[in-house]
């Protein structure tokens, strides 16, 4: 045995189960290619070597610091590059993580925390990224022209410290999730990016707030039509709202290149709305624009601007996409306004803000009972009122979630919200077969709405198919890069049910730690099943410390998980661990 001091880089495929259900040979051949080709003779060419192979991942160690993160960032880098060109269900994604310890050697295998450390902390590390620990962050202060964000202390399996833990912020190439950046200039075949910020609301009353965030939600959706134009999803776009941040760092977290801000003033009947698209990289104002109208003109002046900024952006638009930058939810001020104010209650989650967007949407509907939206986002919150039993009638919301999907997919086939509720209906009743083919289509008609993707991820994990489960928890947290806590919840749940116990531990853990309170359940549950009871007992305690009314009857109302002896056996080890 020899012991030594070594940097360890420890790597790991993305979906590799799901692709491999898929397609069991293109799958090892792309990623023996990968090896070939990338991994094998970049750790070479850095002066590193692969210790153990893991199936899809493997663990290499190298000499320092610098050419660990050298070559993590160089292999990132050309294996999004070699992606561009593949589809989704094709890409080749790596998460990688550093870590710089002593370590034994015996046998050309390598042995000690150096190595565990390095292990533990690569489910951390977003797909196509890579994560260092604080040993190698010290290393390489000052020496790497990268940065480190941040993701704070965190507790690994089997460590008994935390580890304080930060993510590689590299200039790269942006290939879909496997890469850290973008390219100094586009390529000329690039689709420029556009994030729209909530816009701010300038009028002293209240009750108008939400008129700027209705007009933020309208231009998104509409230039989200548009074929040759990405815009950043909504839920994304939201996280900033009350944050002070400039173009350039919007565009750095975002991938943006443009960004569009704007402010919102309302007095009386009249609407003054001001508006400027920035490019990001150069933080340059590219275009600035004021509108002063009648609020009954609204829907028009929206058509103006989003034209208006296609138009800035130099986008080339078909006649169908023209057509479609129309404004279409509802053609009714007031129908409008209510919705609006609804949305905006829509987005946190709880009992009373949902029975007040309940009653947004009914009145909006009173003066536009022919709009598919407004059908279909009645009929989310019936199903989610439904679900969670926040009404005295529990069938008689699920009841009313299906008549307004109904009569919103009556109006517009493609409505994806719509099925997203139907969704929800289907997995109250435990048909999860249904409820996971409506959150199909709902995904199918809008694959870059991070929330469907989350939610057709609980689907899966309840009807066991939990490898299905964690790629689509994973791709809402790719298209959602400040994704909501609950997110991390999904993925954790789905990491539990496919027996990734330290990937859910990892995972919830870190949902806890961003949401205080949350996600401990699923840890109870989690450290239960890896047989540590301590732990489920801490955990079950700092639930009842954060929701004193939690009772294991309550929680198991709402999961409609297709194994009913599992759900049989969780419940005993909630109980074993001291909830009521």
């Amino acid at each position: 045995m020899e012991r030594r001091l070594a940097a360890i880089l420890a790597a790991d495929m993305v979906g590799f189960s799901s692709q491999m259900e898929a397609d069991e040979l293109g799958t090892l051949a792309r990623l023996r290619a990968t090896r070939l080709e990338v991994t094998e003779p970049e750790i070479s060419a850095h002066g590193g070597r692969v210790f153990k192979t893991t199936g899809d991942g493997f663990l290499a160690e190298f000499p320092s610091a610098i050419a660990a993160l050298n070559c993590a960032v160089d292999m990132q880098r050309t294996i999004g590059l070699r992606n561009v060109d593949r589809a989704p269900g094709e890409w080749t994604v790596f998460r990688m993580a550093l870590n710089i310890g002593d370590v034994i050697v015996e046998d050309d295998d390598v042995y000690g925390d150096g190595v565990n450390i390095a292990a533990r902390l690569e489910p951390l590390a977003p797909p196509g990224g890579v994560v260092v620990s604080q040993a190698v962050r010290e290393q390489l202060r000052n020496k790497v022209p990268v940065g480190f964000q941040p993701l704070g202390p965190q507790r690994l399996k089997n460590i008994a410290q935390p580890v304080e833990v930060y993510r590689v912020a590299v200039d790269a190439p942006d290939t879909g999730g496997a890469g850290g950046g973008r390219t100094t200039e586009p390529s000329p075949d690039h689709v420029p990016v556009l994030a729209i910020l909530p816009f701010d609301s300038l009028s002293r009353d209240s009750e108008q707030d939400p008129v700027a965030g209705g007009i933020t939600e309208d231009l998104i959706t509409t230039l989200s039509q548009i074929g040759t134009l990405s815009v950043v999803a909504r839920n994304t776009a939201f996280a900033y709202r009350n944050r002070t941040v400039t173009a350039k760092q919007v565009g750095a977290e975002l991938k943006a290149d443009f960004v569009l801000t704007g402010s919102v003033r309302q007095a009386g009947d009249r609407l003054r709305i001001t508006a400027q698209l920035t490019d990001a990289r150069a933080e340059v104002q590219v275009w600035t624009g004021r509108y002063d109208r009648q609020i009954a003109d609204i829907f028009a002046m929206q058509d103006e601007l989003t034209l208006t900024i296609a138009t800035a952006l130099q986008v080339k638009l078909t006649e169908g996409e023209q057509a479609r930058l129309r404004y279409t939810t509802t053609d009714n001020v007031t129908a409008w306004m209510h919705f609006i104010r609804g949305l905006s209650l829509f987005r946190t989650v709880s009992a009373d803000t949902y029975r007040q967007a309940r009653a947004s949407f009914e009145q909006a509907l009173a003066h536009d009972p022919d709009s598919a939206q407004i059908h279909a986002m009645l009929a989310c919150v019936h199903a989610i009122e439904g679900r969670f039993y926040w009404t005295a009638d529990r069938d008689g919301s699920l009841d009313l979630a299906k008549r307004h999907a109904d009569e919103a997919l009556a109006r517009d086939p493609g409505n994806a919200d719509a099925y997203a509720a139907l969704g929800y209906w289907h997995m109250g009743y435990r048909r999860l077969a249904e409820s996971t083919a409506a959150y199909a289509r709902a995904v199918e008609l809008a694959p870059d709405h991070a929330d469907l993707r989350a939610l057709y991820a609980l689907a899966l994990t309840f009807a066991e198919r939990a490898d299905e489960a964690i790629a689509q928890a994973q791709a809402a947290i790719r298209l959602n890069p400040l994704d909501p806590g609950w997110y991390r919840g999904v993925l954790g749940h789905a990491f539990r049910y496919a027996g990734r116990l330290d990937d859910a531990i990892a995972v919830l853990s870190d949902y806890n730690r961003c949401s205080p309170g949350f996600g401990l359940v699923d840890l109870v549950l989690t450290h239960a099943d890896a047989g540590d009871p301590e732990r489920a007992a801490q955990c079950a305690r700092d639930l009842l410390s954060a929701r004193p009314d939690f009772t294991i009857e309550r929680w198991s109302l709402t999961q409609n998980c297709a194994d009913l002896e599992r759900l049989e056996t969780d419940r005993k080890s909630l109980a074993a661990a001291g909830l009521p």
